[in-house]
């Protein structure tokens, strides 16, 4: 978790942030799996194995300088934190046993979203089992979810302040069209509980495809005008496009991450994508700069993501993120973030 030094507490607490030229930087990573599919537990080389032999800190070595420098790290959680045996049928319920949720506090980031295609995995009682091992260790996550009524699910929304902004989150799983009520009715709960910066994570999209289905484009619009800044995606394990719409920004799928059951099928490029933000003289946050730390990820043996250093590794996941074709009302990446990784945000509006 995020350290601030006293001096910049006190700083700040003295002087305006707009006076000091502060930078507010949220980032976004993918799925992150601290387990196994429940048929690999236990196996040599396996995640939680691997974790055994090089502790909790394994995971995120390699990339946690950068999660850990920024000022607020998301990432969607994709295991059930269990010890349960007991799951629905299907060929890969994700699990890892609860003394593995440590991997998290040594990891950089500050939030997950917890609904998502395997959060139910082991039924209502292995999401519960989450959740409890979460809260043991005061880690923040939302997300809202409902089996059969209300009171099986949970509807969580997370509200954080840093450097004096307010962010608030929520969180969906494969939205429908009924979804966007519910949707604009929590993103009005957190701008009315004062959120400067609301975050929609919806877990969402076809796995394993390069782009986004057509009726994504239409609904991302749809719940930035419901006052979403950021709608954050996750779910086809693999790198999308990026887009803005009406000032805001489109991250259709951020890959994987870390990832216990890693598919041969599965694109193992991913990123680190940070969103800046200056604070303005009225306390409001205007986003200023896209910047994507290229990364790739490791499976079996190893299961850390890196970043890429080679040019041309570079640029074959920047080139993931820009799309290619026009999509009404929405701009693209410019083609000057082939060559650097970031977009210059003017008005809203992404600058070549």
């Amino acid at each position: 978790m995020k350290k601030l030094l006293f001096v910049l507490c006190l700083l700040t607490a003295l002087t305006p942030l707009w006076a000091l030229g502060e930078t507010l930087t949220l980032s976004f990573i993918g799925d992150c799996s601290i387990g196994e599919a429940i048929q690999n537990k236990g196996d040599q080389e396996g995640y939680t194995w691997m974790l055994d032999q090089n502790g909790m800190d394994w995971p995120f070595s390699l990339v946690r300088e950068y999660l850990e420098s920024d000022d607020f790290t998301f990432a969607n959680l994709e295991v059930v934190f269990t010890s349960r045996t007991k799951h629905v049928d299907k060929v890969f319920p994700l699990v890892g046993e609860p003394r593995y949720a440590e991997a998290l506090l040594h990891s950089g980031i500050d939030a997950v979203n917890t609904v998502n295609n395997h959060c139910f995995d082991f039924n209502v009682e292995g999401y519960r089992d989450t959740m409890a091992t979460l809260d043991a260790i005061d880690f923040p996550h939302f997300g809202s979810v409902y089996v059969n009524n209300k009171s099986q699910g949970q509807d969580l929304l997370l509200i954080a302040e840093v450097k004096g902004v307010t962010i608030g989150a929520l969180g969906f799983t494969y939205p429908q069209d009924s979804d966007l009520r519910l949707i604009g009715d929590r993103i009005a709960q957190l701008r009315e509980a004062g959120c400067d910066l609301v975050v929609a994570s919806l877990h969402w999209g076809k796995e394993t495809h390069a782009t986004p289905e057509s009726w994504q484009y239409t609904y991302a619009r749809n719940v930035i005008d419901l006052g979403a800044d950021i709608v954050w995606g996750h779910h086809p394990h693999v790198l999308q496009p990026v887009q803005m719409y009406n000032g805001g920004l489109i991250l259709y799928s951020t890959g994987n991450f870390t990832f216990g059951t890693m598919s041969s099928k599965v694109d193992r490029d991913t990123g680190i994508f940070q969103a800046e933000f200056d604070v303005g003289e009225d306390g409001a946050p205007v986003l200023r700069r896209l910047c994507v730390i290229p990364c790739t990820t490791t499976g079996k043996g190893d299961y850390r993501p890196y970043e890429l250093t080679d040019p041309a590794d570079r640029q074959r996941v920047f080139k993931k993120l820009i799309y290619p074709k026009a999509v009404k009302n929405m701009q693209n990446l410019p083609q000057s973030f082939l060559e650097t990784g970031v977009v210059e945000i003017r008005d809203g509006m992404p600058v070549e």
